[in-house]
């Protein structure tokens, strides 16, 4: 299960908000060697605000398994700021209704079937997310091979919105933007054969858990039935 952690959920998820930092720093400062801030073990920079939302993967006992962090593009963001020759077939993204997608992450300490889960289940909470928050698109930077394997895969088409940069050691990136709609989840749910809401926005205990749920209620409201 995903669960959302922003200034509205995190009296929840105290634990999960610090760990998935840690899991930032193990896969991308350990694992990668990429030269980013850290502190004590936690990776972090300056787009981790009180406007950003993380979209956190917990197991049943807790443990973080992936995650990604989510930022509305109508304040600095990563690809304006770093790298805004990346964008050059559209104006760059100013909007509430366009976010940045960044540090997607997935434990390497699973199996390759719970990789493949997390992984998937992470694609879809981007869906859910924005759909539930009136958002339209995504962008984000990735290595084409990651955009193919992660994305296209799962029958989500991203458009290139420039050309490719090489880093060097740290390999090629591509700037995408990820559109999104009802007709993308419903794909996407069923090449990856996750048929429910993946997307808790709050622990099992509080109501209105799940896209799912919220898209009933509000069914039965029009009706006149809730």
């Amino acid at each position: 299960m995903i669960y959302c952690i922003n200034h509205k959920t995190i009296h929840y998820f105290g634990k999960a908000f610090i760990d998935q930092f840690y899991l930032r720093y193990d896969l991308l400062v350990d694992g990668q060697y990429w030269d980013l801030s850290r502190y004590q073990g936690m990776e972090y920079d300056q787009y981790d605000t009180p406007a950003t939302t993380y979209l956190v993967s917990l197991d049943k006992s807790g443990r973080v398994c992936g995650s990604v962090r989510a930022v509305p593009t109508d304040r600095p963001y990563m690809i304006k700021d770093i790298w805004p020759e990346l964008i050059e077939k559209r104006a760059m993204p100013q909007s509430l209704s366009v976010w940045e997608a960044s540090r997607f992450c997935v434990s390497k300490h699973l199996s390759r079937e719970e990789r493949t889960r997390v992984k998937n289940e992470l694609v879809l909470s981007f869906l859910e997310f924005g759909l539930l928050n009136d958002i339209r698109e995504m962008v984000g930077i990735m290595p084409p091979k990651l955009w193919q394997s992660v994305f296209v895969n799962a029958g989500w088409d991203i458009d290139i919105l420039g050309p490719e940069k090489d880093l060097g050691k740290d390999g090629i990136i591509v700037a995408g933007g990820m559109p999104i709609s009802l007709s993308i989840l419903e794909t996407v749910r069923k090449n990856t054969g996750i048929e429910q809401s993946v997307l808790r926005l709050a622990p099992e205990t509080a109501p209105l858990q799940t896209m799912d749920e919220i898209a009933n209620q509000n069914v039965a409201v029009r009706k006149g039935v809730a």
